[in-house]
């Protein structure tokens, strides 16, 4: 690689293609920026490993345990209404044909009274699954070691493609 240093720095010459240079142009002068300092700072953000995917990488560890907990509550509703529907079939006699009529007009009654109580319930914010014991999914410790396992991967290819590209230009 050619180097000119002039007042400090060194010139780099980097070949890209024509249309990337292009949008680089026209993002300079919308923004009155000059090409260095966008090639700068896209650079150190690049070798800096300051992208957007630590942040990407923790939104979605937070929405995977957002969705470990709403399978679990789905799972722990399924089976509290597989207990009920059993202990339900137990515990219910077979009603006969003349008793029928009055069965369902109770059922009516108990139903409704069962909804207002759910709804009492629900409105409080009080949940049948706030009294189940819980278990963590994950915490801010587990997925700032995990940010950090993905940003040391990131910097290691990184300095593995520049060690594989200086042994390129060095045996050409």
């Amino acid at each position: 690689m050619n180097r000119i240093v002039r007042r400090g720095r060194v010139r780099l010459q980097p070949y890209v293609e024509g249309a990337l240079a292009e949008r680089l142009e026209q993002f300079c002068a919308a923004t009155d920026v000059t090409v260095s300092a966008v090639v700068v700072a896209a650079i150190r953000q690049y070798l800096d490993g300051t992208s957007d995917a630590a942040l990407y990488l923790r939104r979605l560890d937070r929405l995977g345990r957002a969705l470990a907990r709403n399978h679990r509550d789905v799972e722990l509703l399924s089976e509290a209404f597989a207990v009920f529907v059993r202990v339900w079939f137990a515990h219910t006699p077979v009603i006969p044909e003349n008793g029928k009529k009055s069965a369902r007009a109770g059922a009516e009654i108990r139903y409704r009274q069962f909804v207002e109580h759910v709804a009492e319930q629900f409105s409080g914010g009080r949940r049948f699954l706030d009294d189940l014991p819980q278990e963590p999914v994950g915490d801010d410790g587990e997925l700032a070691a995990m940010a950090e396992s993905a940003a040391m991967d990131s910097h290691k290819s990184e300095s593995e493609r520049a060690r594989c590209e200086k042994g390129d230009a060095v045996s050409s």
